[in-house]
């Protein structure tokens, strides 16, 4: 972090990380090629981390009406969830009755179905009734949401749980101080621990140590582990939807 302004930018992260590494010596400036690879190299560590749900450090709670379309919803830039980025994968979704009691809306939870093998035994996939499910299409760059059954429209609020994901366009000059405290040593030392590999430098066992426990700081950090659920077909409590194939 910049003892001036308090402001820790990309170009200090990878100025930091290149002297850690070994790569330049303390006083030394490093060269606009040594810049980019370590740029480079910072924005895949970081594309890694968004998917490790353990990693990240925010969940995002976004939210839908429906519009009666029997069209999936679309999840990413400028999508019906528009995100910079489409997220890898739903953490958890739920449906918000509009009509219930002003000021005390009733949320009711969605089953994640887990792939499109399991989506194409839906039967009738336009059928119109009380949603119990979705379907997260991973296209890129822009994802498909599919909910089952559809919803009415302007009845319901279909909202998504998506990690936060870390900034991936990453100019020098970007401002990474609005990120948690833990998350600035582990992207300086593991990034250190990247340029040692690329530029064919032995490990360093003092610099893996830091790496490793920077890196586990941040994920006892971020951690949220929901609580184990039975599905209900185990439970012996479960009914047959004959025209979805599926158990509730």
């Amino acid at each position: 972090m910049s003892a001036v302004d308090g402001v820790l930018t990309v170009a200090d992260v990878v100025t930091s990380a290149l002297r850690k590494s070994g790569i330049i010596g303390l006083g030394q400036t490093p060269d606009g090629s040594d810049i980019l690879d370590a740029q480079n190299d910072l924005s895949d560590m970081l594309a890694q981390w968004n998917v490790k749900t353990w990693l990240v450090f925010e969940r995002l709670d976004t939210g839908f009406v429906s519009d009666g379309r029997f069209v999936p919803y679309t999840v990413g830039p400028g999508g019906n969830y528009n995100f910079v980025s489409r997220p890898d994968r739903v953490e958890a979704a739920y449906l918000r009755i509009l009509s219930s009691t002003p000021g005390q809306p009733v949320d009711q939870p969605l089953r994640i179905i887990p792939s499109r093998e399991e989506y194409s035994n839906i039967a009738l996939k336009q059928l119109v009734a009380f949603p119990k499910g979705i379907f997260y299409d991973t296209a890129s760059p822009t994802a498909n949401l599919f909910i089952y059954p559809w919803p009415q429209g302007a009845l319901y609020e279909t909202h998504i749980i998506t990690k936060n994901s870390f900034p991936l366009i990453l100019p020098l000059t970007q401002d990474l101080s609005t990120l948690p405290p833990e998350t600035r040593p582990a992207m300086k030392y593991n990034l250190a621990q990247r340029l040692r590999n690329s530029y064919g430098k032995k490990s360093d066992p003092g610099l893996d140590k830091l790496a490793k426990d920077s890196l586990e700081t941040m994920r006892n950090s971020h951690i949220q582990v929901p609580e184990l659920k039975m599905p209900s077909a185990i439970k012996g409590r479960s009914k047959y939807n004959i025209y979805g194939d599926t158990t509730y």
